[in-house]
């Protein structure tokens, strides 16, 4: 075990840019943990297993949700029952009549939109109580719970909420308690920003980290190898270590057992643990990313083996990545001999499964956050179906190919992994990929189709807000005539939604360098309470936009202007349609639509 760790570390920092790493091994009664290159941003300092501190990213939910199995062992919570009965700090929407439960929460399936907001800082001064962070910017919610999954922060961090407001006690003290004393993990800690995390040489911490996250249970944890070591050995022996217990053995089957599943065919969701089946190995795993930290928390509960893997640096990912490969391929061998599938036909619905999907992060967000989560969390899906009835994805480079097994189900035609198709009244609309949940979008509302549009119909507006002040006044110059007086008001009402559009990218900007004055988070990080104002100046700029299509049906209508006039003002009057009905649909009114 310690040549093969040693080896595939070595070769990881040799072959990735990543600072140093970290491991824990846990095979039955065998432990083993180790540490290879150097401290985050400390070059002289080498990585021990026993003492440095690494931040784990979302690992950080296995606590959390191994916290709350322990008050549902103690029987303070049912994992059924509605956690709003059990919450102090935060009110939920109650927007359906099905209520929320911590096995919705542990399963990613209440039903919130994504939340990126109030996630994290840049500052620890910034970092707020859980209770004030899970109950500001509370999540619409905008679906049943249970029905569709979709991976928040919130999830996690309501949930550390709940079991505060179960316990009488802060979520960290309880864990502290709870979790890290009695199993020894004494270098844990879920504080904002502990020593052991900046710099050996006195650098600012300001200057070499960017990050702090402001719902601690879903990804506020700094430990080290040994401590996860322990962690891992609770899970594989039934809740107890050297003789101190933290769960029931009952308890711990029913975290590891299968909670929710899109769908039989398909690995789901453990009670806070993502199912991965590796050839006939069921492993229970959670991922972690922080800006420069990667981590990978692994159980394989039948074969009683535990993975911990953490590194540092610009590419810790494909390091990390490279350490956990190898230990799975030890513990976890896939045969990769196996057939490649060929389909038997034209899938059954070949007709209705074609198109672009896109994350339900952006198409089911309400928020102004939309656009966001449109851009940045993760690429779309483009489906086609072959001649010879194979299913295409394309996801940015990565191209698959599947077959069907059943009506609207895929298998991949060399791997084991599953693809869903959903629908919603006879209509295919959602496409899951795993947990991960696509829905399906018009030819309109792609981004290459939306950022044409959005150039296009800036140049065209522009010409009349800048075109028509610098056409009369050049009129004047020349001792001209003046246009119809109902050639000006229309003018005058279709500018004013054309400068709406501007003075909403001013105002964004100024407020964006006013709350960095203040010494503030970012907006992304934590828009103040007023900065839903902004929002009322391209509304406003939209109702003046209504009123200049008016003037042009009444222009067409009587023949009014000359036809040149006509035209112009109408295009104008279209492209400013056509930018404020891009704002409407990524949720940048005042006035939403959802």
């Amino acid at each position: 075990m310690d040549t093969l760790v040693a080896d595939a570390a070595t070769r990881a920092l040799e072959d990735h840019d990543a600072g140093g790493l970290t491991v824990a091994v846990v095979d039955g009664d065998e432990v083993h943990t180790s540490g290879y290159g150097h401290a985050f941003r400390s070059e002289d300092v080498q990585v021990r297993a026993d003492e440095t501190l690494f931040r784990v990213g979302s690992v950080s939910k296995v606590l959390a949700w191994t916290a709350a199995m322990q008050v549902v062992d103690g029987g303070q919570i049912a994992p059924d029952a509605p956690v709003d009965d059990h919450l102090d700090a935060v009110d939920l929407p109650d927007t359906y009549d099905e209520p929320i439960t911590l096995e919705h929460l542990a399963t990613h399936t209440p039903g919130f939109e994504a939340r990126g907001r109030g996630d994290s800082v840049s500052d620890p001064e910034h970092v707020r109580p859980l209770a004030e962070s899970v109950s500001t910017d509370v999540p619409a919610r905008v679906r049943p719970p249970g029905e569709l999954p979709q991976y928040t922060n919130y999830a996690a961090a309501l949930t550390g909420q709940l079991i505060a407001d179960v316990s009488g006690q802060p979520f960290h003290s309880f864990v502290t308690e709870n979790v890290f004393a009695p199993l020894g993990m004494s270098n844990s800690t879920f504080r904002a920003a502990p020593p052991g995390l900046v710099p050996a040489d006195g650098t600012n911490v300001d200057d070499v980290v960017s990050f702090y996250s402001d719902v601690s249970p879903a990804s506020g944890l700094h430990t080290t190898a040994a401590d996860m070591a322990r962690l891992l050995q609770a899970h594989l022996n039934g809740g107890v270590v050297d003789g101190e217990r933290i769960l029931s053995e009952s308890a711990v089957d029913a975290m590891h057992r299968q909670w929710f599943t899109p769908h039989e065919r398909m690995d789901g969701m453990a009670f806070g643990l993502f199912e991965r089946s590796r050839g006939d190995t069921r492993i229970l795993r959670h991922g972690g990313g922080v800006p420069q930290f990667s981590t990978e928390f692994a159980l394989l509960p039948e074969e009683g083996v535990g993975l911990f893997v953490v590194a540092h640096g610009s590419e810790a990912s494909d390091a990390k990545q490279e350490v956990a490969d190898a230990l799975l391929d030890r513990y976890a061998p896939v045969d990769s001999s196996g057939q490649r599938r060929s389909p038997d036909g034209t899938p059954e619905r070949a007709g209705e499964l074609g198109g672009r999907y896109r994350s339900v992060n952006a198409t089911d967000t309400v928020s102004s956050e939309k656009l966001v989560f449109g851009l940045f969390t993760g690429r779309p899906i483009d489906v086609r179906v072959a001649d010879d009835g194979r299913l295409i994805t394309e996801q940015g480079d990565s191209i698959d190919e599947w077959v069907e097994v059943e009506p609207l189900v895929f298998e991949h035609v060399e791997e084991g992994s599953t693809l869903v198709f959903r629908e919603t009244d006879g209509e295919v609309t959602h496409l899951l990929d795993g947990l991960s949940a696509y829905e399906r979008i018009g030819h309109h509302e792609r981004l290459s189709v939306q950022g044409w549009l959005t150039v296009a119909a800036s140049v065209i507006a522009l010409t009349g807000l800048v075109g028509w002040p610098a056409a009369r006044g050049w009129r004047r110059y020349r001792g001209g005539g003046s246009p119809p007086a109902s050639v000006t008001r229309a003018r005058w009402v279709a500018g004013a939604g054309v400068a709406g559009l501007l003075s909403f990218v001013l105002a964004f900007v100024a407020v964006s360098v006013v709350v960095v004055s203040m010494g503030r988070p970012t907006l992304f990080d934590r828009p103040p309470a007023w900065f839903e104002v902004v929002f009322v100046v391209p509304t406003l700029g939209a109702v003046a936009t209504a009123g200049a299509v008016a003037y042009a049906v009444r222009a067409w209508v009587r023949s009014e202007w000359s036809l040149a006039a006509r035209v112009h003002y109408s295009a104008v009057v279209a492209a400013a349609t056509v930018l404020y009905w891009l704002l409407q649909y990524w949720n940048l009114l005042w006035v939403r639509m959802g």
